[in-house]
């Protein structure tokens, strides 16, 4: 049960929800994403995040393999069951390796095959451990990915687990189809 109320499209909303809800359907196939439908309840910070989400996910230098990876190790980071079920499919769909999500589930280092794949996590994950990114491991990524690369991987990285923190602090229920349950470990 949501500590807050999930907003629909179909409720009666503020004239400021309104103009966003109508703004991000008009852009998102006529469907407000699952944190939108939280924050929402702050129009004007919905208003500001939704096109930082939309560059982020949907105009990302990335191949979707790379960005949707970034997206559930965030997911992986905070033990977000929502936003890992959202996206693992469509990492799986693009190219990355069920052990690697099935590793990530489980809360264990993935095995990759893929130099850019574990550049990404490790990147992202000592950051969220760290506070910090070691050199070696900004070199790795910025070798691969370029300057703005790096830039954009933070970016999305930090994007993700504000979306994580999201959906967490307000108890957003999970998808009924919903098949990851990640592992906690103490």
């Amino acid at each position: 049960m949501p500590r807050i109320p999930v907003i629909t499209e179909n409720d009666e909303l503020t004239p400021a929800q309104r103009r966003v809800v109508d703004g991000i359907l008009g852009r998102r196939g006529g469907r407000i994403p699952g944190p939108y439908r939280l924050s929402l309840h702050c129009p004007e910070v919905t208003e500001a995040w939704h096109p930082l989400g939309e560059v982020l996910r949907l105009k990302s230098t990335f191949p979707l393999r790379l960005s949707e990876l970034t997206m559930i190790v965030a997911a992986r980071a905070m033990d977000c069951d929502y936003v890992f079920n959202a996206h693992a499919p469509t990492a799986i769909k693009a190219g990355l390796a069920e052990s690697v999500v099935d590793a990530l589930v489980r809360g264990d280092r993935p095995k990759f095959e893929q130099a850019d794949e574990e550049a990404i996590y490790d990147f992202c994950m000592q950051l969220h451990a760290q506070h910090a990114v070691s050199d070696a491991a900004y070199a790795r990524a910025q070798k691969l990915f370029g300057t703005p690369g790096v830039v954009e991987l933070t970016a999305l990285f930090g994007y993700y687990v504000m979306v994580a923190m999201t959906l967490l602090a307000h108890e957003m229920p999970l998808q009924q189809d919903a098949r990851y349950r990640l592992s906690r470990k103490a």
